[in-house]
């Protein structure tokens, strides 16, 4: 947890945005809002990172500035069990490797579990990409096209298998002890968006939940180039996506003191 600015902020201006989602026990809307303090902390953090432009060496926001490489970044304002409020950081998805940078929040997932199942599809993947190009180096005739075609079937069922593994490893969790696997999410027969999880909202209400801190509020802004779906503006504030918050974040938020029944 950071410990908060030392140079808080005067007045600052709250947007008018949220995060949340609908509770699966009450089927009410579950959101946390920003707080004066999250919006002064997400200004320290927009410094922090304009200042990280042109680093040498060590944490680099050079790339976000690549065409549609921009992230969405969060700061939550959390309580510890002794008092001492404190911020926890997160980005969205994954950074330039797939280490989590220090001072950042993790996945959701198990990293570890996550980690260990790529590397090894990757391999898998690389050997039948390998073959398929030996193939590539024959006259083309009706058997080697199909040994080909055999080999593509084999490479996308290999993804599909990844992508499962990926979703049995995602599980969230609430102040409740209640955990809902990412498999559960989504309606039955259909995939988990590719990425839900990964997004600032449920990554900050994971690690506040795993090291026993009580949200108090939060706020997401986007920085770097837009992306090539999501137009959006760096140091922008937004709310928490549709796609793929809203369907997590209402489990997530139940238990938290500082969640509120939003009213329409």
């Amino acid at each position: 947890m950071h410990p908060l600015a030392a140079d808080p902020a005067g007045c600052v201006d709250v947007p008018d945005v949220w995060y949340g989602g609908r509770c699966p026990g009450t089927d009410q809307e579950l959101v946390i809002a920003p707080t004066p303090t999250a919006v002064a902390e997400a200004e320290h953090l927009r410094a922090y990172l304009d200042a990280r432009r042109e680093a040498a060496s060590g944490f680099s926001t050079r790339h976000l500035g690549e065409p549609a490489a921009g992230k969405m970044f969060g700061v939550m304002v959390c309580r510890d069990r002794e008092g001492h409020l404190g911020t926890l950081r997160a980005f969205s998805g994954e950074w330039l490797t797939w280490e989590t940078p220090d001072g950042w929040v993790p996945s959701c997932g198990d990293a570890a579990a996550y980690a260990a199942e790529r590397a090894a599809t990757e391999a898998q993947v690389a050997q039948i990409e390998r073959q398929m190009e030996d193939l590539g180096r024959f006259p083309t005739s009706r058997s080697i096209r199909r040994q080909i075609e055999t080999l593509k079937i084999e490479r996308g069922q290999l993804s599909r298998a990844l992508t499962d593994r990926i979703h049995a490893a995602y599980r969230f969790e609430n102040p409740l002890g209640e955990v809902l696997p990412l498999s559960d999410v989504a309606r039955p027969g259909e995939r988990p968006p590719t990425g839900m999880g990964d997004c600032c909202a449920p990554k900050l209400l994971q690690a506040a939940c795993r090291r026993r801190l009580a949200p108090l509020g939060m706020v997401e802004f986007w920085w770097g180039s837009p992306s090539e779906v999501h137009p959006r503006t760096e140091g922008v504030y937004y709310s928490s996506c549709r796609e793929k918050c809203y369907p997590i974040l209402g489990f997530m938020l139940r238990g938290v003191e500082a969640a509120r029944v939003r009213s329409l």
